[in-house]
């Protein structure tokens, strides 16, 4: 039976948390040949907050599958990133939050060996749709001609080219990625002058993906030891019938450099636990944060509803208080189809993004991860949609006003 919310967030509340993100010098191992698969699967805990539990991605497109994919081709996507050469409105969110910007050579290759092993067979039934439009049979032909020669007759892709296997993942993403190959706002086949969709209709790609669409994908195999491992993040933490409420709750666990003051400093409990916060990066101000992630929000449709300065209401009472605020977002018309659907979501809502200063005069900005939420409800595919894309667009805002980048 599916645990209810309530004996979910219960189960969670008994919990300590444990870091997950440490200062740079304290997670970055010496490199070696062959890649740490244990390692990988701790490396991910941060990126499967956009990119799902298990590396199955979003439906809809809005993050890529990642699971089984190819680990040369995540290897230099990764690096693609790191340097600049791609870039698009997702970048600063994985460079920061899923850590990617701090990851060493190591690092890299221990977190693509993880993916490429994950088979979502035996974790997540993974169901691609069918795009709503499109002729797949002429889509067929069309893939024969330009596709085909780098992707493989499969769409399994080709090492040799480095080439993605475009079978298995959504249509909408490869439809957003075609459309940053055309505005030369990402190079397709490393190559700035390749003009291969110039020819293509908007039905032409459709027609491609819905072919696509129709062809299993084929994961990468390997690392056959991720089978027979514990992984914490691919088992879901089973919520017992009756918790068992200790004597005296635990303590958390205190993160060593959590004042780092640099973007390193992120811990959550765990992608289905609580709540994740980020350091304010060196040289960044709490009115710089502030003003980051007010523009971020307003370019990203999220309305400020409210903004609760706690600290000056305390201090104008004369009492001495450390810097803390609430800044509070929503978009009312996606909130009203979550509350309709089930009324425990209001509690939810706004979504609040708190700014605090800690014992040792670090700024942090602190939010409710809402993956917890999003994995403990059963949501029909339009509201999982919305829930995932509010999870997404909280992240930016934080990340925005940690780094004052927006």
């Amino acid at each position: 039976m599916r645990p209810s919310i309530l004996q979910t967030l219960l189960f969670i509340s008994l919990l300590p948390f444990t870091l997950i993100g440490q200062a740079a010098d304290e997670v970055k191992p010496e490199s070696s040949a062959e890649p740490n698969i244990k390692n990988g699967a701790e490396l991910y805990k941060k990126c499967a907050l956009c990119h799902g539990q298990f590396g199955q991605g979003i439906i809809g497109g809005l993050y890529p599958r990642l699971a089984g994919m190819p680990e040369h081709y995540i290897l230099s996507q990764m690096k693609k990133y790191v340097d600049g050469s791609r870039a698009d409105d997702f970048s600063l969110s994985m460079l920061e939050i899923g850590g990617m910007k701090d990851m060493n050579e190591q690092q890299n290759k221990d977190l693509a060996a993880f993916l490429a092993a994950i088979d979502l067979e035996k974790h997540y039934k993974l169901e691609i749709p069918a795009p709503t439009i499109g002729d797949a049979k002429k889509g067929k032909k069309l893939f024969k001609g330009d596709c085909k020669t780098c992707h493989g007759k499969e769409a399994q892709g080709k090492a040799r080219k480095d080439a993605p296997p475009l079978a298995g993942q959504y249509s909408e993403y490869l439809l957003r990625e075609t459309n940053f190959f055309k505005a030369k706002n990402r190079y397709h086949d490393n190559d700035p002058e390749d003009e291969t969709f110039n020819d293509y209709t908007k039905d032409d790609l459709n027609d491609i993906f819905a072919h696509i669409a129709t062809i299993p994908f084929k994961p990468e195999k390997g690392y056959p030891e991720i089978a027979n491992m514990p992984l914490p993040l691919l088992v879901a933490p089973a919520v017992p019938a009756q918790p068992t409420i200790p004597a005296q709750p635990a303590m958390p666990v205190m993160a060593q450099g959590e004042s780092s003051g640099n973007t390193s400093g992120i811990k959550i409990e765990s992608v289905t636990q609580t709540v994740l916060k980020m350091a304010l990066k060196k040289g960044v101000s709490a009115e710089d944060a502030i003003e980051a992630m007010m523009s971020k929000a307003a370019a990203a449709n999220m309305k400020n509803v409210g903004h609760q300065p706690v600290s000056k209401e305390l201090e104008a009472r004369g009492i001495d208080s450390p810097r803390l605020e609430i800044f509070q977002f929503c978009n009312p018309e996606d909130a009203i189809k979550m509350v309709k659907f089930n009324t425990l979501f209001a509690a939810y809502m706004p979504c609040r993004i708190a700014l605090v200063e800690d014992a040792k005069g670090q700024l942090w900005l602190e939010m409710l991860n809402l993956d917890m939420l999003i994995n403990s409800v059963a949501l029909p595919p339009e509201l999982n949609k919305i829930a995932i894309e509010t999870n997404g667009t909280m992240l930016d805002i934080l990340t925005a006003g940690a780094t004052g980048e927006f």
